[in-house]
């Protein structure tokens, strides 16, 4: 019976395993951030519960904090309402890193589409009519066996600054 023990507990902590745990995780998380893109493209948030967490933060593109699933999903209803009332949205990139078994930081890159962007809105972190790339940092958690977003912040790519980034510059030897 010891022997069987053993053996299940060497198994259960086999890396193999671990990496397919992994695996089955990051395609979850993977299908989460994807159920967030299909609300955006369908312009309809009443399924985020299914993938924001009740007390996820998220902070936008131009810096509104929102705290709480209630908060969020009003807030993105509020502006497909009006400024991304047509407004696309794509994948272009996605990474995903575990920080514990149930915690996990992904980093998601997308391409914002033409936008219907009040002047309010406009500052000079945003294009005022859209067509550019953001870059997301998403924590993720596992409650009850479902990955849920619980903090998100995305910032506006600047592509005319990308070829000064100081690590890229050092990595091609200028």
């Amino acid at each position: 019976m010891r022997t069987l023990l053993v053996t299940l507990l060497l198994l259960l902590c086999h890396p193999t395993l671990a990496s397919a745990d992994a695996n089955v995780d990051r395609s979850a998380i993977e299908g989460q951030i994807d159920a967030f893109i299909a609300s955006w493209n369908k312009h309809d948030f009443s399924d985020m519960g299914n993938y924001i967490a009740d007390d996820c933060e998220f902070v936008n593109v131009v810096g509104m904090q929102w705290n709480g699933l209630e908060d969020i999903r009003y807030a993105h209803e509020y502006f497909h309402r009006s400024v991304f009332l047509n407004t696309p949205m794509n994948k272009r990139a996605l990474t995903v890193r575990f920080l514990k078994p149930d915690v996990a930081i992904a980093h998601l890159r997308w391409h914002i589409g033409l936008v219907t962007n009040p002047p309010v809105l406009s500052t000079p972190r945003t294009k005022p009519d859209g067509n550019y790339d953001d870059l997301a940092t998403i924590v993720l958690i596992k409650r009850k066996g479902t990955w849920l977003i619980t903090a998100m912040e995305n910032v506006v790519v600047n592509e005319e600054l990308a070829p000064n980034d100081p690590v890229k510059l050092r990595a091609a030897g200028r």
